[in-house]
């Protein structure tokens, strides 16, 4: 019989690569989205959406809202409603229209490419940060691998600061610190505040869709309704929010499962569906340097993931989750 700490292992990993590829995937949806749509009103259309979707989807499985909410409530120590929904709201916001807005407006600065990368960022941070709010441990593999994958990264970028547009890439790295935060405030909170994954996801996307359109409706009502709407910028918003509704589910499952710098390690897969994706769709053919740097992503993943000999079942590597806090 497999044990049970592997079982929960596997299944965090795997629910971290799909989110993962996922999220690679919408940098590119992203892009064609904006032939359309502003950057804040693609956010919006992608977070509604992704409301209603995972709204239906709870009917269908004969779970209502108020159920999913109140799922896991029981327990020792459960802070009082005023302060789980205030960290509920935190992790939305964080989760949601923070780091969606920002994605959106770098993809619109500097390309879906860049910004997948720059974005992406958020798995060295959530890594670096992950001893500071949560009882982990930053060994030196795990660094080591994710330092070598960040390396990866600006080379698939070809990245050159200098010559990039630097509020494309603040806009990206503003987006990559809300992910992190997203990532470890989940894990942190998500089991002594009773906040299970539906929950979460529910709550990001319906924060989403309030604050982003709200800005949309007070600083840019006519973006709302395109002057030119084609098929392929429509469907690229359903498939932003088939994204945004699965990979909250996805990502909330999977950090609760393993430690958060697993978790980041397996999304820095965002980066190579982004190039595989934008090569194929939009007509981006990566260059040497970047098949290099996809190569050093994919070899840091590994180092950063993959169990030792002899050490599986041991350690945080293992993917033993610590107790929330």
């Amino acid at each position: 019989m497999p044990h049970p700490t592997g079982s929960r292992t596997q299944r965090g990993e795997l629910f971290a690569a799909i989110a993962a590829m996922g999220f690679g995937s919408a940098y590119v949806a992203t892009a064609l989205a904006l032939r359309s749509f502003s950057p804040l009103a693609v956010a919006f259309y992608r977070s509604v959406v992704a409301f209603l979707a995972l709204l239906a989807l709870l009917s269908i499985l004969r779970l209502s809202p108020l159920v999913v909410a109140r799922a896991g409530a029981a327990g020792p120590a459960m802070p009082g409603i005023g302060h789980r929904v205030a960290r509920l709201v935190l992790i939305a916001l964080f989760g949601g229209p923070i780091f969606l807005a920002s994605m959106n407006l770098a993809v619109s600065h500097v390309g879906a490419t860049i910004a997948s990368f720059v974005a992406g960022l958020y798995a060295i941070l959530a890594a670096a940060l992950a001893p500071l709010l949560l009882p982990e441990r930053l060994t030196r593999r795990v660094l080591a691998g994710l330092l070598l994958a960040l390396a990866g990264t600006a080379l698939l970028a070809e990245l050159d600061p200098t010559s990039a547009d630097r509020a494309g890439l603040a806009w990206g790295l503003l987006a990559a610190v809300s992910f992190a935060l997203y990532l470890l405030l989940g894990r942190r909170w998500s089991r002594s505040n009773g906040l299970e994954g539906t929950t979460i996801a529910l709550a990001t996307l319906a924060v989403s869709a309030l604050s982003l359109g709200t800005l949309v409706l007070v600083g840019e009502p006519a973006s709302l309704v395109p002057a030119r709407l084609d098929v392929v910028s429509a469907a690229a918003i359903g498939w932003l929010a088939v994204v945004a509704a699965a990979g909250q589910l996805l990502t909330v499952a999977s950090v609760r499962l393993v430690p958060a710098a697993r978790t980041a390690a397996f999304l820095l897969l965002n980066p190579i569906t982004a190039t595989i994706l934008a090569a194929a769709l939009v007509g981006e053919r990566p260059s040497p340097p970047q098949l290099l740097g996809g190569g050093l992503v994919l070899a840091g993943i590994a180092a950063a993931t993959l169990p030792l000999p002899g050490r599986a079942g041991r350690g945080d590597l293992s993917g033993r989750a610590p107790s929330s806090t």
